[in-house]
């Protein structure tokens, strides 16, 4: 009797677990199809990134969240069932490749978020935690109730079809992706005389570079656009565009819980007055914001703290530093810059790195330079290879 009651305990275990992963799976399937919000997932963050990043959907039609659903959903009905006799080792053997598969495409996101996307999202990495369990627990149960010399075969199985799906992805994923959009009547840009210029102000092409200092895509966008205007300097540069995607100064991003980006208004406000009062040496700045302190670690995040004492070596003094963060230059660069961001987010599209040209703006995907350059000449038309 104890023993059955252990065994309907671990089926209700294993069925709740699944459910909830589940449920994650289904909200995370209908923001792909339908991009809308995720809690906790503002415009620029982590999970946004990898949310809408060119890995979440399979030929970009199919949301991989929408497969977990299926799987979820057949490993409920496989649980309900399990109760019948003659049909209860055909579906624990079911259970073990479901189980793999599960297993396998969880290694598979974690690789593919740690090494290849280079950001995490919580929701993502909740269901596969969960999933993870769930596979234990079916793997535990399938040998107590159906012990079978052929089990682990069946386990790699699923681990195999999760192999498949991440040889296809591999194979039909696109190297670049990007959302495109086209704005009615011209846009407010800044101009190269106006603000921080990445490259030759006096270059043939001006792309206006919006982004965030505490946004880990902007930074990676940020250092292909260097090596760029390096490669190019007659022809491209980049007007840097701050926009902290923080709700304490930007009016267009909205203010529901924590502040995700809390703290980008000053470090973009920092990094505009060092360019107002020392042109020279902003390009340092910029650059160290980006950089990461200890590179063994990963990217993060430089603080307030650390980019005041910064700015105010660069500077001479803190008094010097404080005088220009108050210049109306700073305030007008901001002004124009949310101008832009509002006009160019449409349709729930409101990530950045964001490249406005002319009447277009693009929200790029891309992991080196030359991939972004392929974007700017498809899209802006400009004339100039990598």
């Amino acid at each position: 009797m104890a023993q059955k009651n252990s065994a309907i305990t671990l089926k209700r275990v294993t069925a709740l677990l699944s459910v909830v992963a589940l449920v994650l799976c289904v909200i995370m399937a209908m923001h792909s199809i339908k991009g809308t919000a995720m809690i906790g997932c503002g415009a620029g963050s982590s999970c946004d990134n990898v949310l809408n990043s060119r890995w979440s959907a399979v030929l970009g039609v199919i949301p991989v969240a929408g497969l977990a659903v299926g799987v979820y959903l057949a490993i409920l009905l496989c649980l309900y069932f399990v109760k019948d006799r003659e049909l209860s080792p055909i579906i624990w053997k079911m259970l073990l490749v479901f189980g793999g598969a599960i297993l396998g495409a969880a290694i598979w996101f974690f690789i593919l978020q740690k090494w290849v996307i280079g950001q995490f999202c919580k929701y993502c990495m909740t269901a596969h935690s969960i999933g993870i369990v769930v596979t234990g627990l079916l793997w535990y149960q399938a040998h107590r109730n159906c012990p079978n010399k052929w089990n682990p075969a069946f386990g790699a199985a699923g681990l195999l079809l999760a192999g498949c799906l991440a040889g296809f992805q591999l194979l039909t994923t696109p190297r670049v992706a990007y959302d495109h959009g086209i704005a009615e009547g011209s846009l407010p840009v800044l101009k190269a005389s106006e603000t921080p210029v990445l490259g030759n102000p006096d270059a043939t092409y001006h792309i206006n570079l919006m982004f965030d200092y505490q946004c880990s895509h902007c930074r990676k966008i940020h250092f292909a656009a260097k090596e760029i205007v390096e490669r190019h300097p007659s022809e491209i540069a980049f007007v840097l565009t701050p926009c902290p995607l923080s709700y304490a100064c930007n009016p267009y991003v909205a203010a529901s819980g924590r502040d995700q980006f809390a703290g980008s208004c000053e470090l973009a406000r920092l990094a505009l007055a060092v360019w107002c009062a020392a042109p020279e040496k902003f390009a340092e700045y910029d650059e160290w914001l980006f950089t990461a302190e200890d590179p063994a670690k990963g990217w993060y995040p430089r603080t307030i703290d650390a980019a005041n004492q910064k700015a105010a070596e660069l500077l001479g003094s803190e008094e010097r530093l404080f005088e220009t963060t108050r210049n109306a230059a700073i305030s007008s660069i901001f002004s124009k810059s949310f101008d832009l961001f509002g006009r160019t987010t449409m349709q729930g599209k409101n990530g950045i790195p964001r490249l406005v040209y002319k009447s277009q703006w693009i929200i790029p995907e891309v992991d080196t330079p030359e991939a972004l350059m392929e974007i700017l000449n498809t899209v802006f038309e400009i004339p100039v290879t990598y």
